[in-house]
């Protein structure tokens, strides 16, 4: 089993984070429907959660808990939650609240994962914000695409 730290997992999410940023920032520049293109863009800006726990944290507890190791790579830490889809310039708003649910998930999924390994109460709070975070986000878009405010 290979040994990686909270650092590594942070850093993956953040690459993931960010991918899904770009990706709504491009639907955003593309699409026709201004109803998406607000969606989108309130999406590729809300995306920083990890930088905003950490930075509530102490300077040597942030290190501390991104020097953690786990012993084993999280499934979920290659996050392919977004291959394949793609969505068009016309995408309704649904299907652009149908990938940032899935994108929560997998964020889930992933922080799930290493909140396990870890036995540190400081560490396993840390995660069970961004969990929580995470949850809430996927309330709030599902409820969104219910009212189908677009």
């Amino acid at each position: 089993m290979p040994v990686v730290t909270i650092a590594d997992v942070l850093d993956q999410a953040g690459r993931f984070e960010k991918m899904l940023a770009d990706y709504y920032q491009s639907v955003a520049e593309s699409t026709v429907s201004e109803g998406v293109r607000l969606l989108t863009d309130y999406m590729s800006r809300h995306r920083e959660r990890m930088s905003s726990q950490l930075a509530a944290l102490t300077p040597s507890d942030a290190r501390r808990i991104r020097s953690t190791p786990i012993h084993f790579q999280p499934k979920a830490a290659d996050c392919h939650c977004l291959e394949g889809v793609e969505l068009a310039s016309d995408a309704p708003a649904d299907d652009v609240l149908d990938v940032a649910v899935q994108f929560d998930q997998c964020l889930i999924r992933l922080y799930r994962m290493a909140c396990e390994q870890v036995a540190d109460e400081q560490t396993r709070a840390f995660f069970e914000g961004l969990i929580r975070c995470e949850e809430r986000d996927e309330i709030q878009l599902k409820k969104i695409k219910a009212m189908d405010y677009f």
